[in-house]
């Protein structure tokens, strides 16, 4: 597990007259249960259809009992969508697209990502690559991770397509093993495995009667 590093990004506040505040984003997760979904940039249609997906299953996350089993709940507080572009272009988008629930941190200077790529928690380094390819300099790869309290439990990320030896420049935008379906799965697996050794783990220390 890893702390996340902490970052101060820049937010539109206000009405009519939108002034730039900064955030810090230790504050946001401070205490709370968020999903971090990291994409390549604002109004890029792969990253539009993932924003699109996750708002539409946000309930899903937020707390599943009201759908289902409450042996799958989630509870996740937030999922934030992190992206290198400024607090102007992200607010657009977000009108654009019309959500509601899912929230954004606008690393137009890459503050935080380039602050977990250093880190190599995440993608080993490589969660920031090149896209010159479609005029977009440095973005960060497409992953998605659970923090509790700023702290990393687990992520999944996309893979390199076959045949390929490395995440920059690729004609493709992989957008498989991050779709909220497949990571609703895996959460309430990870869950599921953590009651489990709860429950093997109170059981040991269980004294049997003679």
């Amino acid at each position: 597990m890893n702390l996340i590093p902490n970052a101060e990004l820049f937010f539109l506040a206000g009405g009519r007259a939108k002034t730039l505040v900064k955030k810090s984003t230790a504050e946001l997760f401070e205490g709370r249960s968020v999903l971090l979904v990291s994409i390549n940039g604002a109004f890029t249609p792969t990253d539009e259809k993932m924003v699109k997906d996750y708002e539409k299953l946000y309930l899903h996350f937020k707390d599943t009992t009201i759908i289902g089993n409450p042996n799958d709940a989630t509870h996740i507080d937030d999922i934030y969508f992190l992206c290198m572009n400024d607090a102007y272009v992200m607010d657009a988008w977000w009108k654009k697209m019309k959500i509601k629930n899912c929230k954004y941190l606008p690393d137009g200077n890459g503050a935080l990502t380039y602050r977990i790529d250093n880190q190599g928690g995440i993608s080993a380094g490589q969660g920031v690559i090149e896209m010159y390819n479609k005029g977009m300099a440095k973005r960060s790869w497409r992953y998605v991770v659970l923090l509790e309290n700023g702290c990393q439990m687990t992520f999944l990320e996309e893979e390199i397509p076959d045949g390929s030896d490395t995440r920059n420049n690729l004609d493709i935008d992989p957008y498989i093993l991050t779709q909220p379906e497949e990571v609703l799965t895996f959460l309430r697996e990870r869950q599921q495995k953590s009651k489990i050794e709860a429950s093997n783990k109170l059981s040991e220390n269980l004294t049997l009667p003679r």
